[in-house]
């Protein structure tokens, strides 16, 4: 194990696929890290470490990838905001080859293990990245991103991120949890040359049940 996530107390949780599983070293007690670790920037804004959650939107999509497998194969793929990597670790499992980012550290040293411990670091890259600085010189068949835009200010820099970085016939996976601004970024993304379908799922994670939704992005004129 990475020594350093020995920082933090740690535990293990198993998602179960279809077609296998997924084992994630995970955060133990997140909310105690979520008040340890908050703190405001010097501009006041303020920071909270979200990436020490298991997200239900993860798993929605992790399942969601696994649905569209056999077309992952051999593709390109970017996941922004990858916490503890669950979406492209699947991703990379059926077949594809994925760039995990995250603007957080933190969060890529777990989803570089979890990678590791289930065998798929060998398709798999990681790049500590904000995506109001994207930092790369290709496009990408897949782009992948759970529960990424909970807060509007993140909406602009993420559909100047598709713009620049969705290939011409590609397709991004979008999943969230029904939050009530959802629909106001949807409508940023088809006022940008974007159309998209929704579905939805229900997710089980610590006993509660959730409905996530699923949305697939397209540009309008592939």
């Amino acid at each position: 194990m990475n020594t350093e996530l020995r920082d933090y107390p740690l535990t293990s949780s198993i998602i179960k696929l279809k077609t296998g599983r997924v084992q994630l070293t995970i955060v133990k007690d997140p909310d105690w890290f979520l008040e340890q670790l908050s703190r405001e920037d010097d501009q006041g804004k303020l920071y909270l470490p979200y990436w020490t959650y298991l997200w239900e939107s993860s798993i929605g999509l992790a399942r969601h990838i696994e649905k569209i497998g056999t077309r992952l194969k051999d593709a390109h793929i970017l996941e922004i905001g990858c916490g503890f990597g669950l979406a492209g670790i699947v991703a990379c499992q059926m077949g594809g080859r994925v760039i995990f980012t995250d603007a957080e550290q933190e969060a890529l040293r777990f989803a570089c293990h979890n990678a590791e411990q289930n065998g798929v670091s060998q398709r798999a890259d990681f790049v500590q990245m904000d995506w109001n600085t994207p930092c790369f010189n290709r496009k990408f068949l897949f782009i992948l991103a759970a529960d990424v835009i909970y807060e509007e200010p993140h909406w602009i820099p993420i559909v100047t991120l598709l713009q620049e970085y969705l290939a011409h016939n590609g397709v991004a996976l979008f999943s969230e949890p029904n939050r009530s601004n959802a629909s106001v970024f949807f409508k940023l993304l088809t006022d940008n040359g974007f159309v998209y379908q929704k579905t939805a799922c229900s997710v089980t994670l610590d006993g509660q049940t959730s409905e996530v939704s699923i949305y697939t992005v397209r540009r309008a004129s592939a």
